[in-house]
């Protein structure tokens, strides 16, 4: 007696497949999902740890860093020294961000971010190091920017330039008003030229003032994000001038070195992007945040009426 062994049929076989791949379709953006909150929680830890490194350094001097050391050539606010001194507040932060070896790879007797050349030898190091707490898992950024020489000014010839995923709040003030002074050395955020602002002068408090938030497109020329650099509106000094979001170069801009920045925030995170503020909290504020609201954030004195950070999530 013979017996038959029955196996799958062609037909069965392919409609095996397909709801395995229905299955698959299904599944797929669940685990996209899970390992974009995976990114944001980090992104978010990050965040955190610069804000905290902030308050560090305030505790230590009494007082925040500048956004910026220099000022940008202004006779009146700085001695010679400083005027021509670009380098960002993430620089001075990073013994607190354990990052003492990149810290000390730093020349600050000469630069770094100057107007002269000397300094671009000893300061090559340390502006091509890329700590992994400024960059946002979600950000695509490349590593290095495409732009690192600005206006013949900032010029690093070959060398190359790190990026980063965020940048200080300067304040309100930025390409929708132009290029004007207010921006540099009068704005109304805590980190912005020169200025080394103290609690006390924060009015609005510590928990309704946004410190950090993050950016995207760091690499391209119009959105600069050059982490030891701090520039109107590009690099580590950005506004909320434009709203949340708002595409590299659009769609008010300023020239600034011949290009076309808005100073925005931004990132990868759908629907909005992570700040850090005074007190050491992370919230994610969404993109359809009022733009009164967004902007009365990033103030340090400005005693807007909002219920707080929580309105923009």
């Amino acid at each position: 007696m013979t017996t038959r062994r029955r196996g799958f049929t062609l037909v069965e076989l392919l409609v095996v497949i397909a709801i395995i791949g229905v299955l698959i379709a299904l599944l797929l953006p669940a685990v996209q999902a899970a390992r974009e909150a995976a990114r944001r929680l980090q992104c978010g830890n990050n965040l955190k740890q610069v804000s905290l490194a902030l308050a560090a350094y305030e505790s230590a001097y009494r007082v925040f860093p500048p956004g910026r050391v220099g000022c940008d050539g202004n006779t009146t606010l700085c001695p010679q020294a400083k005027q021509q001194v670009g380098t960002s507040a993430l620089v001075l932060i990073l013994p607190r961000l354990e990052q003492q070896g990149v810290y000390d790879s730093f020349n600050f007797n000469d630069g770094p971010w100057t107007y002269n050349t000397t300094w671009v030898a000893p300061n090559a190091r340390g502006i091509a190091e890329r700590p992994a707490v400024f960059v946002c898992p979600s950000d695509e950024s490349e590593p290095i920017s495409e732009d690192p020489v600005v206006g013949g000014a900032y010029a690093i010839g070959s060398l190359p330039a790190a990026t980063g995923s965020y940048a200080l709040v300067a304040g309100a003030i930025g390409a929708a008003q132009g290029l004007t002074s207010a921006c540099k050395f009068d704005n109304t955020g805590v980190f912005y030229y020169l200025a080394a602002h103290k609690v006390e002068e924060i009015a609005d408090g510590l928990s309704k003032t946004m410190f950090v938030g993050e950016v995207v497109e760091g690499h391209k020329i119009n959105s600069s994000n050059i982490w030891s650099r701090a520039l109107r509106e590009m690099d580590c000094h950005r506004s909320t001038s434009n709203p949340l979001n708002t595409p590299p170069g659009d769609p008010i801009y300023m020239s600034n070195y011949g290009l076309k920045v808005n100073g925005a925030f931004g990132s990868r995170h759908p629907g909005g992007a992570n700040f850090a503020f005074g007190d050491g909290r992370v919230d994610f504020v969404e993109d359809n945040v009022d733009l009164y609201v967004y902007q009365s954030m990033s103030t340090r004195d400005g005693n807007e009426i909002f219920e707080g950070a929580g309105d923009a999530r």
